[in-house]
């Protein structure tokens, strides 16, 4: 049996940098929702996302700060390679700004799988040797910082004279979604496809993947 390449059909050379796909889930029933700088959990969506938008500015704010850490998230993820995010998928119970993220998950596809370390320490202290664990480890690393932003904040209080809600630029306070680094480490599960990877050994880069330590 042998297997022919339809090379006339892609026309990519075997030496171009070989992307790579990974599905992230992050499980946020122990992360905190207090109103405090640590509330607000991890997503993507803002205020006026929601079909019934944040009631009270407390409310409002953990959006922001859930936002803000979805933006540090990305920031962390771009250090080694270019990427970009599909299939986002937030469960709340409620289509509405009071009620809180329970899960995120979304996909993501990197540019260059070389440039994905394997091997460092994760938040909590405990050694990785995957893609896939590297990827978790930055998304732990984002979640348990602390980092102030002035952004724009949906405003419930500030209602003009027809009645339209506003918004306004203030600064927000994000802190780490858990005291306890293990927490949030747990809470991220990270899975490569290896069926989006190429089939054939003729399509196939060498893995020269380097160790990292925090960046």
């Amino acid at each position: 049996m042998a297997t022919v390449e339809p090379k006339a059909l892609y026309g990519v050379s075997p030496a171009e940098p070989q992307q790579k796909y990974f599905t992230v889930a992050i499980a946020q029933g122990a992360f905190s929702d207090a109103s405090s700088t640590a509330g607000g959990r991890v997503s993507p969506c803002i205020a006026s996302d929601f079909a019934t938008k944040p009631t009270t500015l407390a409310e409002s704010l953990k959006v922001s700060r859930g936002n803000m850490r979805w933006k540090m998230m990305m920031e962390a993820l771009a250090v080694r390679t270019n990427f970009r995010v599909v299939n986002i998928v937030t469960t709340y119970a409620a289509d509405e700004g009071d009620s809180p993220i329970t899960n995120l998950a979304f996909g993501l596809v990197f540019e260059n799988g070389d440039y994905i370390p394997t091997t460092g320490t994760s938040i909590d202290g405990s050694s990785t040797a995957t893609k896939a664990d590297y990827i978790a480890d930055k998304i732990g690393e984002a979640l348990n910082t602390t980092k102030t932003e002035n952004v724009l904040v949906f405003d419930p209080t500030q209602v003009s004279s027809v009645t339209v809600r506003e918004s306004s630029t203030t600064a927000v306070t994000a802190a780490p979604v858990s005291s306890n680094t293990g927490t949030i480490r747990d809470a991220i599960t990270v899975t490569e496809v290896s069926a989006f990877a190429p089939n054939t050994s003729g399509q196939l880069a060498t893995d020269s993947a380097l160790t990292y330590s925090a960046e």
